[in-house]
C-alpha cells in the first residue's frame, strides 16, 4: 500500500509543477492575468453600483430634492366626506432604494387641507426636512401607510382620509376635526 500512496504523491507532484500548455506555449502567465483583470474589473462594477445606491449623504452635502423648489398646484374638486379611502398619486418616480416599513426616511413635504389652505410644510423658510421611522407609528397612519414602496427621489401625493388623518381630534386651529388631508411628499433618503 505505501507503494501505491508513493505513486500518486509523486504524479501529484509532477503535475502541480507542469505549466499549463497548449500548442506548445505556456499559458499560465496568461490565465493569472486574466484572471486579475476579470477581479479588478468585478471590484470596480462592485464599488461603482455600491457608490451609486448609497442612501446617506454627507454632513456638507445637504439633501434638499425638488418639491420645495417646485411646489405642486393644490388638488382641486375634494370634499372631506369624498376622500373616504388612501389614495396615491405619484407625480414623480424616484429611481433611488424603495422604503419599506422600519426604515428611517427623510422628506420634504407640504400638508393642505381639501379646500387647497396650507396647513404645513418642510419648505418654509428655516424649516429642515422631516425625518422619522415608517411604520413607527411616529406620524399619522396615512403617511405610514402612503410612504411604503416610493422610492427615493419620488414625489408622491397622499390624498389621507380623515380617519388616517386626525379624525375628530384636532391638532391645530388650522385643521377642523374630520379633515381629509393632502400631503404632498417628496423622499430624500433612507437612512
Amino acid at each position: 500500500m505505501g507503494g501505491r500512496l508513493q505513486r500518486i504523491a509523486r504524479l501529484n507532484s509532477s503535475v502541480s509543477s507542469q505549466p499549463y500548455t497548449m500548442g506548445g506555449v505556456n499559458r499560465t502567465p496568461l490565465l493569472i492575468a486574466a484572471t486579475l483583470a476579470v477581479l479588478v474589473i468585478l471590484g470596480i462594477f462592485l464599488f461603482v453600483r455600491q457608490r451609486g445606491t448609497s442612501t446617506t449623504s454627507s454632513a456638507s452635502t445637504p439633501v434638499t430634492g425638488t418639491l420645495c423648489a417646485n411646489p405642486p398646484a393644490a388638488a382641486t374638486g375634494l370634499t372631506n366626506a369624498s376622500v373616504t379611502a388612501l389614495k396615491l398619486e405619484d407625480t414623480k418616480e424616484g429611481n433611488g432604494p424603495q422604503a419599506i416599513t422600519s426604515n428611517t426616511v427623510q422628506v420634504n413635504y407640504i400638508g393642505r387641507t381639501v379646500d387647497g389652505k396650507e396647513f404645513d410644510s418642510s419648505c418654509k423658510t428655516g424649516r429642515t426636512p422631516f425625518e422619522f421611522q415608517l411604520g413607527g407609528g411616529q406620524v399619522i397612519p396615512g403617511w405610514d401607510s402612503g410612504i411604503v414602496g416610493m422610492r427615493v427621489g419620488g414625489v408622491r401625493r397622499l390624498i389621507i382620509p380623515a380617519n388616517l388623518a386626525y379624525g375628530n381630534r384636532s391638532p391645530s386651529a388650522d385643521i377642523p376635526p374630520g379633515s381629509a388631508l393632502i400631503f404632498d411628499v417628496e423622499l430624500l433618503q433612507i437612512k
